[in-house]
């Protein structure tokens, strides 16, 4: 059960406090938490982790990110191994930023990206001393961005609610997002009031339906201002699904910082 502690004495601004394998995973009560962003994940077994008033089952290959100073516990369900990671830095009070979430995050391995073999990996260089220190910040500051990337967590997609529910109205929004009228509309298609499916959305989306459809519809107005230079800014709030481009404007400036036209001569600038 090896246990690695500061892999690097530099100053760093992401870097690992500890990192181990093979752990053979008994009960933890933590009253105030941890004082590091703690990665705790299912090499083999079950286990059960309660934050939050949430209980969230980590099974092979599934992990959580749990926030410093956050009261939880967790438990084995059988005989469970567990990788860990707890995270520390010079700009630890930013990590939020980088994760885009100050909740506990969720997220397992996949094709693209293996938590799991990030440990392995970075264990072995630091054994090997083939480790260097901005080398291991920068491979910090990945494992957080891939973490970041899914937030909207892979482990509660197998949830049954969001199967029955939420599935099907994210991919209605992501290839019907110009032409929904109302999030009515959403809920009458799957026979549910919309009551009911903003408060599925804010439980496992973390936001609501109306949120999700804007920010599906301003991203493909970038896409649009960047690509397709020759379309006015009023075609785009129509093609994007926006009822006038006055009211594209305002939500785009709201949400983005920027007009259309600023955002578009913004990005002209910055490849130039």
């Amino acid at each position: 059960m090896p246990i690695y502690f500061q892999l690097s004495t530099s100053p760093l601004p992401i870097t690992l406090e500890s990192v181990g394998q093979h752990w053979e995973q008994v009960s933890i009560q933590r009253q105030h938490g941890y004082p590091c962003y703690h990665w705790l994940q299912t090499e083999s077994g079950s286990g059960e982790v309660l934050i939050n008033d949430r209980q969230v089952i980590l099974r092979q290959g599934e992990g959580i990110l749990i926030p410093p100073f956050v009261s939880h516990a967790y438990y084995p369900l059988d005989k469970w191994v567990t990788k860990f990671a707890t995270f520390e830095g010079e700009i630890k009070e930013s990590f939020h930023q980088i994760l885009q979430s100050n909740a506990f995050i969720t997220a397992m391995d996949t094709v693209e990206f293996s938590f799991s073999d990030w440990i392995d990996q970075i264990i072995s260089r630091h054994i090997n001393q083939q480790l260097k220190p901005i080398e291991l910040s920068q491979q910090c500051y990945s494992f957080f961005l891939h973490l970041s990337q899914r937030n909207e967590t892979n482990i509660v997609s197998e949830h049954p609610l969001y199967k029955q529910y939420i599935a099907p109205i994210i991919v209605e929004i992501e290839t019907r997002y110009s032409e929904i009228t109302s999030i009515e509309e959403l809920a009458q298609s799957i026979y549910i009031s919309s009551q009911y499916l903003n408060r599925l959305f804010n439980r496992f989306v973390q936001k609501s339906p109306y949120q999700y459809l804007m920010t599906w519809r301003l991203n493909k107005a970038k896409e649009l201002l960047i690509n397709f230079p020759q379309l006015e800014v009023q075609q785009i709030s129509l093609r994007v699904g926006f009822q006038s481009p006055s009211q594209f404007i305002a939500m785009f400036k709201q949400n983005v910082g920027y007009t259309p036209n600023q955002f578009r001569r913004l990005y002209r600038a910055t490849q130039n």
